[in-house]
């Protein structure tokens, strides 16, 4: 489905562009660079709230304008809004890489919480004083994990790319010179998430 060259409203490319933005600001948050930067001024995180997804997608609409220059033939709105579907993958992927590990963490709680589910001091299955197992998985497989997860998210979205450029152009050579841009658009942004992760984590 995502492969269809059916057109997307405004809001929902926004809502995708939104998705990439959150989470690598939140990655963004945890790393030394964004810790020297919050130190220049205290207005620094509501700034990056608000201005990261307008980057983003400002970043995102001159890519499709390249791509719109070299491939020809297709307005800019209808490349907008079909190639934001091979940015999904990508958004799916990070979002796992991100936030599975914290899954995998504070999903234990939930063996305690069976038991006193209200806080109450129950403990009606025995297991209230269970205690998460933080080491649960190794620094190295969560890294390798990660770096899979990303590679196979942006590996489908150049499929995806190449797939719904080929629909709209339907000329191999066309398509290919539209597709360059997003291809680009990716790597840099599979780079910048493999990067984030790689930081060492502060608060």
């Amino acid at each position: 489905g995502l492969g269809l060259p059916e057109k997307v409203p405004p809001g929902g490319t926004a809502f995708v562009i939104l998705v990439l933005a959150g989470v690598t600001f939140d990655g963004l948050l945890e790393t030394p660079l964004w810790l020297e930067i919050v130190r220049l001024t205290p207005v620094t995180q509501t700034l990056g709230v608000i201005l990261l997804p307008l980057l983003f997608l400002g970043i995102y609409l001159g890519f499709v304008e390249l791509s719109r220059i070299l491939g020809g033939g297709v307005g800019f709105g209808r490349l907008a809004a079909a190639y934001v579907f091979s940015l999904v993958p990508i958004a799916i992927a990070y979002q796992m890489a991100h936030y599975y590990t914290y899954l995998i963490i504070q999903g234990q709680m939930m063996i305690s919480l069976v038991s006193d589910p209200f806080g109450w001091g129950w403990n009606l299955f025995g297991t209230a004083d269970f205690e998460p197992r933080y080491g649960i998985v190794g620094a190295g497989f969560v890294w390798y994990s990660q770096v899979a997860l990303i590679v196979a998210g942006h590996m489908i979205a150049v499929y995806l790319a190449h797939s719904i450029s080929l629909r709209l152009l339907r000329d191999p050579v066309r398509a290919f010179r539209s597709q360059l841009p997003m291809l680009v658009l990716m790597v840099l942004y599979t780079i910048t998430s493999l990067w984030i992760l790689a930081q060492p984590i502060v608060e």
